[in-house]
């Protein structure tokens, strides 16, 4: 991913604090009396720790051990790595609960605090806030700048269509470099994108943060049960423009096309696309489906913080092999769920 950090503005606010007060020149200090505070830290000082700890930072990815209490426009961050989208000139508040650093696409570390802000260029595009402070507290959030959306069925050559109803105000733009920009601990924008134009870039697409939140939930509680040893999902369909969608034949009102669905599976069992065996029969089979089904809406059900959402099962045809929807539509959708 290009990145540029001169595009940028970096809105620091800086909270302000009492120096601590010496001596006066009639005192005599005793030397058996433990001192109540501690010499501020010189500036230069604070700023070398900062740019030496960004370093260490550089190429290293946040993990749930790190994760920092960190609040995106007053929601808190779920997880140690994430997204968000603005609209150019929209502006990204973060507020932590203890003082910390950020650093725009690598550029210089900003002084420790509570608050920190971003203002949006008018360039669509991809940029990344790294969050830590010294204590060991790492996160990154992978900030996108939309195209805004203004009524074109065409944009910059890719085919767009027209949206049905609730038409988004804008897209994530990707280049080529754009495919491994992390958008939460499991998934990369990549692996998102419609399967139209293959050749063609830049591309368009969506993804919401309800449809990864369901998404990470399900993929954690696989490998804590040990039912798959799978890093990611295969997703096999995620965002589709109206375009797309409407030429494949698929409901009008999709979730696909508002970056709210995702056709999944695990696949690590040899890597085929193919969805692995998961009931232990010895086949892939629509029963495979139908287990995945099951367990994800076990895991829903028991999941309050998590948003409602739509769940379907898919067996095989002559193109594709088992699969199951996940989706976070806002209300509870069932279908699909047949026999083995």
């Amino acid at each position: 991913m290009k990145l540029s950090a001169s595009a940028l503005t970096l809105s620091l606010c800086l909270a302000s604090s009492t120096a601590c007060q010496g001596q006066t020149p009639t005192q005599t200090p005793d030397p058996d009396r433990a001192s109540l505070s501690e010499p501020a830290e010189p500036v230069t000082d604070r700023k070398a720790a900062l740019k030496d700890r960004l370093a260490e930072l550089a190429g290293t990815e946040p993990s749930a051990e790190t994760a920092l209490p960190v609040s995106v426009n007053g929601n808190a961050m779920p997880h140690s790595i994430w997204q968000a989208t603005l609209m150019p000139g929209e502006t990204l508040e973060l507020e932590a609960e203890t003082d910390i650093s950020v650093s725009i696409d690598g550029g210089e570390p900003a002084d420790l605090d509570a608050t920190h802000s971003f203002t949006a260029p008018e360039t669509p595009g991809a940029h990344q806030i790294r969050l830590f402070d010294l204590e060991g507290g790492h996160a990154l959030i992978s900030v996108f700048v939309l195209k805004p959306l203004e009524g074109q069925e065409v944009v910059e050559g890719y085919r767009i269509g027209s949206y049905p109803r609730n038409t988004p105000e804008g897209l994530i733009r990707v280049t080529r470099d754009d495919l491994d920009v992390p958008v939460s601990p499991s998934f990369t924008l990549g692996q998102f994108l419609c399967k139209q134009q293959p050749g063609h870039w830049p591309k368009f697409v969506l993804v919401s943060p309800s449809l990864l939140n369901r998404l990470e939930a399900l993929l954690a509680e696989m490998r804590a049960d040990e039912l798959t040893r799978a890093e990611s999902f295969f997703v096999m369909s995620g965002f589709r423009t109206p375009f797309y969608n409407t030429a494949i034949g698929s409901a009008r009102l999709s979730r696909h096309m508002y970056g709210d669905a995702a056709d999944i599976y695990p696949d690590v069992e040899g890597g085929d696309s193919v969805m692995d065996d998961l009931d232990g029969d010895g086949r892939v089979t629509r029963a495979d489906a139908n287990f995945l089904y099951d367990f994800a809406d076990r895991l829903f059900r028991n999941r309050e913080d998590l948003d409602a959402g739509g769940i379907g099962a898919y067996g095989a045809n002559a193109v594709h092999g088992p699969f199951v929807h996940v989706d976070g539509r806002g209300s509870r959708a069932r279908w699909g769920r047949g026999e083995s």
